[in-house]
């Protein structure tokens, strides 16, 4: 460093370098404003959005409110690429089909992981309702109706027909992705067309396959397998609760939890990532298949029937919470507990989540084309 004339230390090389210095830490700011945007945005726009911003980084060194709007844009490109607001993702100029396409399969691809968390968590839910409905049973005479509280026998009545729902809806939706996929893969194509498509199946296939593995070997631990006093079949309701086995109020209590077999501990570690793994893999293959507009509306108009069925769920269960939560002061055999609370939290954010992206793939669908 030497002294300029005025006094203050410049970089030795002279104002050159000095300037040189401050557009470096300029760039590096803009930088890091820019990584508020995806990457296909960025790719996009990145370079000409930089040089403003080094524009005004150097005109205004410190700008709370620059920060805020570059905060602002990138969470907007965010969920626009989520395929959660109107405005469709950045795609090459000049190709506003690839644009629509891209922006729906964004829109259903979320729906879909919103509507499968929601299944998870809802499933765990509804299997304690349903543990506690045959504990409940059990101590009955036979042939005697199951003494509810009201908000108890609807809660697990009204949930078990929305879990039998979403289930078909799910088995609908995934019938027409698997076959286009398939038709893809054996069609004409590229080696890295095909690449990109069997990964993610493949993956799907094998977490799908270690699921049902895991929770066949631990479903006979449910206490109503065979069906004995269950409202739904008992082999279905013992296997979603052994998938859904890791959603439970145990782990705050790591004394107890370590009293579980080590087969039940280990699968409530694994069955969580394999679920996480199923439903990315997924999500990836909505995106990556290219439906038709056809199967566009048709699975838009099942992610709309889910949006309605998971409504009437989370009602039922914010009933129950009321008349027979923890603020309730409930005392019945299988009153919900803060763990439950915390669920029905997660249970209306999907939800919200899934009503966004169902509202926005249709209005994109629905769209002239242009």
């Amino acid at each position: 460093m030497t002294p300029a004339d005025d006094g203050t230390a410049v970089p030795a090389g002279g104002p050159a370098d000095a300037d040189a210095a401050a557009e470096a830490v300029s760039r590096l700011r803009a930088a890091q404003l820019l990584l508020w945007y995806p990457r296909p945005w960025r790719d996009r726009y990145g370079e000409e959005f930089t040089e403003l911003l080094v524009s005004d980084i150097a005109e205004r060194p410190r700008s709370l409110g620059r920060t805020l709007d570059v905060a602002k844009g990138g969470l907007l490109a965010r969920l626009a690429g989520a395929g959660l607001t109107g405005a469709a993702p950045a795609v090459p100029p000049g190709d506003p089909a690839a644009a629509r396409g891209r922006h729906v399969a964004a829109s259903l691809g979320t729906l879909g992981a919103a509507s499968a968390v929601f299944l998870i968590v809802g499933a765990a839910q509804w299997s304690q309702l349903l543990i506690g409905w045959v504990w409940v049973a059990r101590r009955q005479q036979p042939g005697a109706a199951v003494p509810l509280l009201a908000a108890d026998r609807n809660a697990t009545l009204g949930t078990s027909a929305a879990i039998i729902a979403l289930l078909a809806l799910g088995v609908f939706a995934a019938l027409p992705v698997l076959v286009t996929v398939a038709a893809r893969l054996a069609g004409p194509g590229t080696a890295a067309q095909r690449i990109r498509l069997a990964v993610p199946a493949v993956t799907l296939v094998a977490a799908l396959t270690a699921l049902v593995i895991g929770g066949r070997s631990l479903e006979n631990n449910w206490i109503g397998t065979g069906g004995l006093h269950s409202p739904v079949p008992g082999g279905l309701a013992a296997f979603i609760w052994a998938v859904t086995l890791f959603v439970s109020a145990y782990w705050a209590h790591p004394g107890v939890l370590s009293a579980f077999p080590g087969a039940e501990l280990a699968w409530m570690e694994l069955s969580p990532l394999l679920l996480a793994v199923a439903v990315a893999s997924a999500v990836i293959l909505v995106r990556r298949t290219g439906l038709s507009p056809r199967l566009a509306r048709f699975e838009a108009r099942l992610g709309l029937a889910c949006c309605i069925v998971m409504t009437a769920f989370l009602a039922l269960c914010a009933a129950w919470l009321t008349a027979d939560g923890p603020l309730a002061g409930g005392t019945a055999l299988f009153h919900a507990g803060w763990v439950n609370v915390a669920s029905t939290v997660i249970l209306s954010l999907t939800l919200t989540t899934a009503v966004a992206a169902s509202r926005t793939a249709r209005r994109t669908l629905a769209s002239p084309r242009r």
